[in-house]
């Protein structure tokens, strides 16, 4: 299995993504911001879309956004699997239909609750997610799912996950960013960051919040790579119905030996659908 991972800017990296689909197979990397030519799709058998300083709709002004637009509807045609995350997600919703624009109320260098839905709790990405989520957010748009897509997450500021077509996910916040991706960034845009809250406010909320989200971005992964793994032959179709599973936190708690009190007060809180 071959993952193509698409980086639109230097310090865009694939993060706590790369290495569980590097377990399952190849990556290959397509840096558009050097080449903006696209790559031939023959032997991908899956794609990741990562962020970008970019906007989804600044066609003038990026010579890659039109050819990526191509190559992800070329995907969509012959059915290989994509994870489009921020700036890739718009450009997923957009190729497949969605609606892209400004959002009235940007998410920018903080983590938020994506608002997890309903449908989320078997998707064959999102069932492992914990429940509230926080993802980590930085973007002015936003997107509205494509038409027939299974909408997964939506918060105050906008939608934050789709589905489509069972083989592509549209991400708006950052599930791939590490501790030293953001610090990289924090460090890029001092303005910025004191324009929204401050340096103390923004490490500490990573040093909250940062081990949830690899922790999912791992899982996310691994679960995107057997999808891929599936659709391109490697695994039996049989091997997806335990992805839908969704994890008992509670019973893995046990199994871990956490006290009978802290079991009960999760309980509650599951009952509370806090979790």
């Amino acid at each position: 299995m071959r993952t193509l991972f698409i980086q639109h800017d230097h310090d865009g990296y694939p993060g706590a993504l790369l290495e569980p689909l590097e377990r399952a197979g190849s990556v290959q990397r397509w840096d558009t911001f050097t080449h903006p030519a696209r790559p031939d799709l023959d032997g991908i058998d899956a794609i990741v879309s990562l962020g970008g300083t970019a906007h989804p709709d600044q066609d003038h002004a990026e010579p890659w956004l039109a050819a990526e637009l191509d190559l992800l509807e070329e995907a969509l045609d012959v059915g290989i699997p994509v994870l489009g995350v921020c700036l890739g997600g718009q450009l997923l919703a957009r190729v497949a239909g969605g609606r892209i624009a400004k959002v009235e109320t940007p998410e920018v260098a903080r983590f938020a609750d994506i608002g997890l839905l309903p449908d989320a709790a078997d998707d064959l990405l999102f069932a492992g997610l914990p429940r509230p989520f926080f993802g980590f957010e930085w973007h002015w748009y936003g997107f509205e799912a494509p038409p027939g897509a299974t909408l997964l997450a939506r918060n105050a500021s906008t939608q934050q996950a789709f589905r489509f077509q069972n083989r592509a996910w549209g991400l708006q916040f950052h599930i791939e960013v590490t501790a030293a991706t953001l610090a990289e960034w924090a460090n890029a845009a001092p303005d910025t960051i004191e324009e929204f809250g401050g340096r103390e406010r923004f490490d500490k909320s990573v040093e909250m919040f940062i081990d949830q989200s690899t922790a999912a971005a791992k899982e996310l992964a691994e679960r995107f790579a057997v999808v891929a793994a599936v659709a391109c032959g490697e695994l039996g179709p049989e091997v997806l119905a335990s992805l839908e599973v969704r994890p008992d936190p509670i019973a893995e708690a046990e199994a871990a030996g956490v006290p009978p009190d802290v079991l009960a007060a999760m309980a509650r809180m599951r009952d509370e659908q806090r979790f």
